[in-house]
């Protein structure tokens, strides 16, 4: 007597992926490449510091892997676990002690990434061409504003202090966290900022970039240490 004998199919997660993280600085889209064997999940991380090995297992349809990321010397650990279903892959990251968020997978499209060169080669191609009206105009950077960070939790107020000299620029930016000091340039109404934040994990290097608009700054972006980034606004305070 012949006995039927199910099969199972094996859920498979080898190949490439978009992976989208959604973190305390900002949400970011970064390549993923992995490998699979058995339950055994390796890969590789694309992100601003380079190629990160990743580790993990896939067991039923339960993802997990991780990941360390460079800063200062120092390690972040990043962990994700998530369900896989099909062609895509949804779950949760844990930042190291700095909170935790959303994150998906799916598979790259190729016509969306042709776009995607498209739109980003029109982007730098705006900003070469208002490049030249920024450096005709010369805007002092000297004294206090206001700073408003645009978190995923909301709006965090932040202060700063700035001296300029001659376009050199020191200072402080403080918050209900602490206060650092702050090195950085001011070349017509670009505005660029540098600060390293202490933390249990390591330092953070914080690089921010704005446009002085008269007693305000705008179209600021803050990088932090190539994790994600966060739009950011400030105005001079009261006196």
């Amino acid at each position: 007597m012949l006995l039927a004998v199910p099969t199972f199919a094996q859920t498979t997660v080898a190949g490439d992926w978009d992976l989208t993280i959604q973190s305390p600085t900002g949400t970011r889209t970064v390549p993923l490449t992995l490998k699979q064997d058995g339950e055994k999940v390796t890969g590789m991380f694309k992100g601003p510091q380079g190629e990160l090995p990743v580790e993990g297992t896939l067991v039923g349809d339960e993802l997990k892997f991780a990941f360390a990321i460079p800063i200062q010397g120092q390690s972040l650990d990043i962990s994700m676990t998530g369900k896989v279903a099909g062609e895509a892959v949804s779950g949760t990251a844990q930042f190291g002690g700095f909170g935790e968020g959303p994150f998906t997978m799916k598979r790259p499209e190729k016509t969306a990434a042709t776009t995607t060169t498209g739109t980003t080669t029109t982007t730098d191609t705006a900003t070469t061409t208002t490049t030249p009206s920024a450096t005709t105009t010369a805007v002092g950077a000297s004294g206090k504003w206001d700073v408003t960070l645009k978190t995923p939790g909301g709006d965090f107020p932040a202060t700063a202090t700035f001296t300029d000299e001659g376009g050199k620029l020191t200072g402080t930016f403080g918050s209900q966290m602490g206060e650092v000091p702050v090195t950085g340039t001011v070349e017509g109404k670009a505005l660029k900022l540098t600060m390293v934040a202490k933390t249990p994990q390591g330092d953070l290097t914080i690089e921010m970039s704005g446009d002085i608009d008269g007693d305000a700054i705008v179209n600021g972006k803050a990088d932090i240490a190539g994790m994600g980034q966060m739009e950011w606004t400030a105005k001079r305070a009261k006196q």
